[in-house]
């Protein structure tokens, strides 16, 4: 029995149809990048975890593997924006029994997490059974295994089909695991798979689907390179977009698709935060690629928060209203359409490509090459949030006189300093951050209902007709209702903007 041995997996996951299993695995490609023969072998794993979940909690996921007459044990935790998105660190070993055996594992943080009885209450809580099929292949000087599994996840609760691809970087550099990616996927339809196999399992075992999740909090350390604070940064992006992601296929809902937005929204500030590091064609470049991700979801977040907050408050103060009734089904209608529109452009090809693009460029080195990426953070991040504060403030004047126009470039610019603020938060240790990222928040809150209210203009501006039946005649008005109800509400909203506005302005920056 030897010891457990600490290492870094790097590891892209690709989901496929087992139509195109055997497509993938006679690909030309393959036989033209293969560095050895193939190998096929049959995998047996037994996750471990203790009845209340804790490893799972932990970000942890604990298995023995049956690999013929061997048994090897694997302790891995979940990826972080520091190490990256396809990074995971593990710990591995030989062992002898059919049960866990930790003690050779020398990490500070896992010791603390295999702490007091929790050894003692491992158990069995799902299995998978694998037939995987291994081919070893060189590109571009790395060494890159890929694997193709074909299974299923069992638990008391149920089974799980699995169908999947795994490029793996023995050796060489990131970049290659992303082109060869790119490359089979143009080959035979793949998309990312967001979720691991113990995750999967998990949701198998709790029966729950994976929710939408809030964006983890940034740590910056002060004397690291400007560059590397934004490969952070657009990891933690990138982390919160592939979890919502996952969360939209598997059961999209209007808070999963806002927060899908959000993670875009973050990656698209991210950007424009640090886009002094980076050449002006390619930083257009991937602003691109974010924003045609958002457009994707943008008509869906519209129509949740048009039904939400105008629609079906305004139902619920006039029942009955047969013309309401009518626009409310015409909405739900449009509403339906776009989150077709959602799920087919998560599984489209073209989504694919643009998500491995964005993994390749952040995860790459050539960007980091740039004048400026070696400065420290702490001095390039007082810039960068001194420049977005003045852009926010600058001829804004009477802010109770601004028309449309100029109030939509504040809460754009509000946006783009607060998100950075949240980025850069942590280099500036104390309260003072959160008040001013709280004060940027209302100003924001107050514009968005103004932004609402633009939306719901052209919404209610597409419906077609303008005939004189009774049931038109009836629609009309209930646009009418429509745009009444939520100019008032953009008006109670604008009239506590200055209030707002003028508490921000006093406000003390938090990075001076």
């Amino acid at each position: 029995m030897s010891g457990a041995d600490d290492s870094t997996e790097v590891e892209l996951t690709l989901r496929l149809d087992p139509k195109g299993v055997s497509r993938l695995l006679r690909d030309p490609l393959l036989r033209k990048l293969a560095h050895g023969p193939r190998k096929t072998c049959r995998l047996v794993s037994t996750y471990f975890d203790t009845a209340d979940f804790r490893l799972r909690r932990e970000q942890a996921a604990l298995r023995i593997r049956q690999h013929g007459a061997r048994r090897i044990q694997t302790l891995k935790l979940a990826p972080k924006p520091e190490t990256g998105v396809l990074a995971r660190r593990e710990w591995e070993r030989e062992i002898d029994g059919r049960l866990p055996d930790l003690r050779d594992i020398d990490d500070r943080h896992v010791r603390k997490l295999l702490n007091g009885d929790l050894r003692d209450r491992l158990e069995p809580i799902f299995v998978t059974e694998i037939r995987r099929s291994t081919v070893p292949l060189r590109l571009d000087g790395s060494s890159i295994e890929l694997a193709v599994d074909v299974g299923e996840i069992k638990s008391g609760r149920g089974n799980l089909k699995i169908c999947e691809a795994e490029l793996e970087l023995k050796s060489g550099r990131i970049e290659s695991v992303y082109k060869l990616a790119q490359e089979l996927t143009r080959r035979v339809s793949m998309t990312v798979e967001s979720r691991s196999k113990s995750e999967r399992g998990y949701a198998l075992m709790t029966d729950a689907k994976p929710g939408p999740r809030r964006a983890q909090s940034i740590r910056l350390a002060k004397d690291m390179p400007a560059g590397a604070a934004f490969q952070v940064v657009a990891r933690s992006c990138l982390m919160h977009l592939r979890a919502n992601e996952a969360s939209v296929r598997s059961a999209a809902s209007a808070d999963s698709v806002h927060k899908l937005r959000v993670a875009v929204r973050r990656l698209r500030s991210a950007l424009v935060a640090f886009g002094a590091l980076m050449p002006r064609e390619e930083r257009r470049r991937m602003s691109g690629s974010v924003r045609w991700i958002a457009q994707q979801c943008g008509r869906a977040r519209e129509l949740d928060v048009f039904l939400a907050d105008v629609v079906q408050p305004l139902r619920t103060r006039l029942p009955g209203e047969q013309g309401l009734e009518r626009f409310a089904g015409l909405v739900e209608d449009m509403h339906r359409e776009a989150y077709a529109t959602v799920a087919a452009t998560l599984e489209g090809k073209e989504y694919t490509d643009t998500l491995l693009a964005l993994e390749a460029w952040i995860e790459g080195s050539g960007w980091r090459e740039a004048e400026g990426a070696d400065i420290p953070v702490r001095g390039f991040a007082r810039t960068v949030l001194k420049r977005l504060h003045r852009k926010l403030a600058k001829g804004v004047g009477k802010i109770d006189e601004l028309d449309e126009t100029a109030l939509h470039r504040l809460r754009i610019n509000a946006k783009k300093l607060r998100y950075a603020s949240e980025f850069f938060r942590s280099l500036f240790p104390g309260r003072s951050a959160k008040a001013y990222i709280g004060l940027l928040t209302s100003i924001q809150d107050r514009l968005g209902t103004l932004n609402d209210g633009l939306i719901a203009r052209q919404i209610v501006a597409s419906f077609p007709g303008q005939g004189s039946s009774s049931d038109e005649i009836a629609l009309v008005r209930a646009a009418g209702a429509v745009l009444g109800w939520n100019a008032c509400r953009i008006a109670a909203d604008l009239k506590r903007l200055p209030a707002a506005w003028e508490e921000f302005r006093s406000a003390e920056p938090f990075w001076k």
